[in-house]
This record gives structure tokens, C-alpha cells and sequence, in this order.
């Protein structure tokens, strides 16, 4: 993991966040982007202190193949959410998104000192569900009829890993 930098924000960048199919269980997929809304985002992330944009890297190529993001810290009740994003659909189902949610989650709690991590995913994304499951998560609950997709409401299972070294 890394920063997101502006220059990452090229053709493919632009590719998956306007693919139906890799934003269909994010919150992006209502609207099309441009470049230069998809770059104004970058740059206005950067700096933050409510949350942290990082790009999962695939190591031997140092090729760019997604995001991901702590948002909402909650620096009084140390907690935040995680969003991950697979970009590059060659990387699905190889474990990058796991290990990202699991690289994400450790420097959140031993740089950040956060307590909790947590994320909501679609019930029937079962990949990421899946992912944060083998990076450690356990389910906490689900949120009946939480959210419009596919003409209709679907629930949302929550996803929590807590720091089990982290001070009180």
C-alpha cells in the first residue's frame, strides 16, 4: 500500500471507476467520472485527517490495482470504516483484496491507534465479504433493507476487527 497519488489517476484509473461491473457494489456507481473529477478527489483526500487513500500496489510489477480507504476516523472513539476497491480485474479472487483489508486494518491500529475497524458490504458481495473474513473480520450484524441496488432494497452485513494489542 501506498498513497494515491495524482498521477495514478490515468486511463484504467478512469476505466474501473466507470465499469459497471467493478463499481457495482460501491456507492460510485450512480454517477460517471472524468479524469478531472476522479483527479480533483485525489488531490482534495490528501492531507485529511478523517481519512487515509491508499493504492493496493501488486509488489513484482508495481503495477497500480485498486484503492483503498480509512474514512470517517473517529480519533475520540478511534474506529473507522474501510472501503477496497479491485480495480484491475485480473487481480480478482487472488487474494490482494485480503491482504489490502489486512495491511490496511494493522496500519490503522499500529500507526493510527485505532481500536476498530469496520466495514458494511452488500449481502450478495460475497467476495468482500469473504475478503475481510480472511483478513480477520467477524460479522456483527446485518442492516435489513439498508440500500437501493438492482431495483430493489438489499441488506447490508456489517464487519468489525478490533486491535487486540492496542492500549485501552
Amino acid at each position: 500500500l501506498r498513497e494515491v497519488r495524482p498521477e495514478d489517476v490515468n486511463e484504467s484509473y478512469y476505466h474501473w471507476m466507470n465499469d459497471d461491473d467493478i463499481t457495482r457494489y460501491t456507492e460510485s456507481r450512480f454517477y460517471p467520472y472524468s479524469k478531472e473529477q476522479l483527479h480533483a478527489y485525489v488531490t482534495a483526500l490528501d492531507g485529511r485527517t478523517d481519512s487515509v487513500f491508499l493504492a493496493i500496489i501488486e509488489k513484482s510489477s508495481e503495477r497500480h490495482i485498486g484503492n483503498s480507504k480509512l474514512g470517517n476516523i473517529n480519533w475520540i472513539h478511534r474506529r473507522a470504516d474501510i472501503g477496497i476497491i479491485i480495480g484491475d480485474k485480473h487481480y480478482w479472487g487472488k487474494g490482494y483484496a485480503s491482504e489490502a483489508i489486512d495491511l490496511l486494518s494493522e496500519y490503522a491500529f499500529s500507526k493510527l491507534n485505532l481500536h476498530k475497524v469496520w466495514a458494511g458490504c452488500y449481502i450478495d458481495n460475497i467476495a468482500s465479504i469473504k475478503a475481510f473474513e480472511k483478513a480477520g473480520f467477524e460479522r456483527e450484524g446485518i442492516q435489513k433493507r439498508h440500500v437501493y441496488y438492482a431495483g430493489e432494497y438489499v441488506d447490508v452485513v456489517l464487519l468489525g476487527k478490533f486491535c487486540e494489542t492496542c492500549d485501552s
